[in-house]
């Protein structure tokens, strides 16, 4: 299903043999002012602190293995994609019924990732509906409850240790976590 709903665009800003800092370095031109140029400017070479820092943090993930239910190990395309100029606009709403404007490329994005999450579990979409906006741990997992249980029923959640997430019900005083 990732791969259904990660897969890259038909088309690329420049060769994608050149690295993402040329390519995005080519956006700012000669006509670009100066207090822009940082919006083109990489990591590295803004805060090579922070560049640091995820180096090491993305070397942690590469050499070990965590099993903790609400982490993801995402592909370099989701990471592109979550990365992306997408990041800059604020989007509440639905398609075509957003609150606030220049939502046109949010709209179509969000339209295909609805058609692809249906498609990947091969549902009708004349029957069934996808909202594909949960993106944190607790918006998408009290979306799955809200959807399984009634009101006043039971269920069983599991402590951090265990697999849990912080939505089955840990107090930040009793589900401390070392590691």
């Amino acid at each position: 299903m990732l791969r259904a709903l990660t897969r890259p665009l038909p088309f690329r800003v420049a060769s994608s043999s050149s690295p993402l800092h040329l390519r995005l370095r080519a956006m700012a031109t000669a006509n670009t002012p100066d207090y822009n140029k940082p919006l083109y400017t990489p990591l590295a070479e803004l805060d090579p602190e922070v560049k640091n820092i995820i180096d090491k943090e993305t070397w942690r993930q590469f050499t070990g293995l965590e099993l903790i239910a609400s982490e993801n190990l995402t592909s370099l395309a989701a990471m592109e994609a979550n990365g992306s100029i997408l990041t800059n606009k604020y989007s509440e709403g639905l398609p075509g019924a957003r609150y606030y404007g220049g939502n046109e490329h949010i709209d179509e994005l969000e339209v295909l990732c609805r058609k692809r999450a249906l498609a990947a579990f091969n549902l009708d979409p004349a029957k069934w509906g996808v909202n594909v906006q949960p993106y944190s741990g607790s918006t998408a997992n009290f979306a799955a409850l809200t959807a399984l249980i009634q009101p006043q029923d039971r269920l069983m959640g599991l402590g951090l240790p265990d697999g849990g997430h912080l939505t089955h019900g840990c107090t930040a005083t009793s589900c401390t976590l070392k590691g």
